[in-house]
């Protein structure tokens, strides 16, 4: 974060990116330090998959399962994702 301006025309300038890739660092920091608690939550060894547009995923038996991300209250949040050839 910066700032710019002068006087009453101050603005503090945040850097998304910088932001955004702290966030990843920060989940897959958390990933990593809680991998065998997570591999024993979830009942099997995972792979973790990053998608293009930054969006982390649990792969178990090749399937992605989960969706990761880090909680505001700095939690490991785990969204299930649906079977797409099971029942909704």
């Amino acid at each position: 974060m910066s700032f710019i301006g002068a006087g009453a025309e101050d603005w503090v300038e945040l850097d998304m990116d910088l932001f955004e890739r702290n966030r990843h660092s920060q989940l897959q920091t958390k990933l990593i330090e809680e991998g065998d608690q997570v591999a024993a939550s979830l009942g099997s060894e995972f792979e973790v998959e990053m998608a293009f547009d930054g969006i982390v995923f649990i792969v178990i038996d090749g399937r992605r399962k989960y969706r990761a991300e880090v909680s505001h209250n700095d939690r490991l949040v785990f969204t299930g994702i649906l079977d797409p050839d099971g029942p909704l």
